[in-house]
């Protein structure tokens, strides 16, 4: 912020927002992977052949999803980037392009984070992706030192670099030594990933529609300033619901062999326990940030003059509550593959969120594009979810016991 100035900033919020779309790279295979990994391993069985399938497939899609790219990068770059009549259009390619094929590879190299959590080291999960942003961090400070007329470009590649190349590394060396184990290739279980993945994958698009929207949205109305005010709260809760994220994905692949034991119990204390434990740390976080914003905003951006509203602050606050409630839900309907509620119900999700962002973000700013957000939970995920789970609790708790292939 310091070094970019409010305008180029914005862009660099709005190209960071977008990351989440191009983490659909994989179809799916990761969620996928991690759940075959977690069934594998409540039976005590080996699942290499799942990663070195797994390896081979993300490996096929992101050059695929690189060579789409570099055919669509500038009609896309130009659409999403017409709010910053400052830059030329060669530059919103290059800064596009740069973010995109990053991201790319990002997602392909998460799938090492996904092998972790199902083998229950979730603590190098999270560890790595902390070293990538400390030489992130490095990075940024580092260009800082030596401006040029490709600061922005080099300020992106900076930040979004590291935390692809550093996972990359680590899956490359989990699928080498899986594939050199089961050659050849077991086409069975690519199928089976594969079908199970298109299930994640779809969900996934579906709740890309709800979740990473806003930044499309305020691309298209708002100043810059009103974007880094959005920019700048969103990653403050980011950072305190990465923590909970975190608990979650740790617990996932804990519920997911509880349940292919038929073990729901254990299940449903893990769900009241992280509801619990998440909207504590939402409430006090909430707490904080009213008192300590103004702290933090002089401390980020001393040079601007950026003020973020109590009002906002609590507006955000409580929709992180209801994410806290919906994703651990989310959570344990994942664990077991079970997806028929998501594909229900995220396509209404989807639309009325977007009807709700373009109709209220003009008029109120950033306050439309939460309330959008609260409005489209409240009205869909906020009861679905629950219901959906004590169903599928009620039906298989009579002595039905999940199977270990893809439902």
């Amino acid at each position: 912020m310091q070094n970019l100035g409010t305008e180029k900033y914005a862009v660099y919020a709005v190209l960071g927002g977008m990351q989440g779309w191009f983490l659909l790279a994989d179809i799916g295979i990761a969620s996928s992977l991690q759940n075959f990994i977690s069934e594998r391993r409540a039976h005590d069985q080996e699942y290499g052949d799942y990663i070195a399938a797994a390896g081979v497939f993300a490996l096929l899609m992101g050059l695929f999803f690189l060579l789409l790219l570099s055919m669509t990068v500038a009609p896309i770059a130009a659409a999403i980037l017409k709010g910053f009549p400052f830059m030329p259009a060669t530059e919103k390619t290059r800064c596009f392009f740069m973010v995109a094929m990053v991201s790319i590879g990002t997602c392909v190299g998460s799938i090492a984070y996904r092998i972790w959590y199902a083998e229950q080291k979730g603590y190098l999960a999270n560890i790595l992706p902390a070293a990538a942003s400390l030489i992130s961090l490095a990075g940024i400070m580092a260009v800082a030192k030596f401006p040029n007329e490709n600061y922005l470009l080099w300020s992106l590649t900076a930040a979004f670099l590291p935390p692809a190349v550093l996972p990359l590394m680590v899956f490359t060396r989990q699928f080498m030594v899986s594939f050199r184990q089961r050659p050849p290739m077991n086409w069975v279980v690519l199928r089976l990933l594969i079908r199970r993945g298109l299930k994640f994958w779809g969900f996934a698009i579906m709740a890309a529609g709800v979740l990473q929207v806003d930044y499309l949205v305020m691309s298209q109305f708002l100043e810059p300033l009103q974007i880094v005010i959005y920019n700048f709260a969103t990653k403050i809760y980011a950072l305190v619901f990465f923590i909970y994220g975190a608990l979650l994905s740790a617990i996932w692949p804990v519920c997911a062999e509880a349940l292919s034991r038929n073990d729901w119990g254990m299940v449903r204390c893990y769900i009241r326990k992280y509801i619990v434990v998440g909207i504590t740390l939402i409430f006090i976080s909430t707490v904080l940030l009213v008192f300590c914003m103004p702290a933090m905003v002089k401390i980020l951006a001393p040079h601007e003059q950026i003020t973020i509203p109590v009002t906002f602050i609590l507006l955000l606050g409580g929709y992180q509550v209801l994410r806290v409630w919906t994703d651990t839900f989310g959570m344990a309907l994942q664990s077991m593959s079970y997806l028929k509620p998501f594909w229900l119900y995220i396509p209404f999700q989807v639309i009325l969120n977007v009807l709700l962002q373009w109709a209220m973000v003009p008029l109120l700013g950033v306050y439309g594009v939460v309330l959008g957000l609260i409005g489209s939970f409240a009205a869909t995920a906020l009861w679905v979810l629950p219901l959906s789970f004590y169903k599928r609790m009620k039906h298989n708790s009579s002595g039905y016991s999940l199977p270990s292939g893809p439902l």
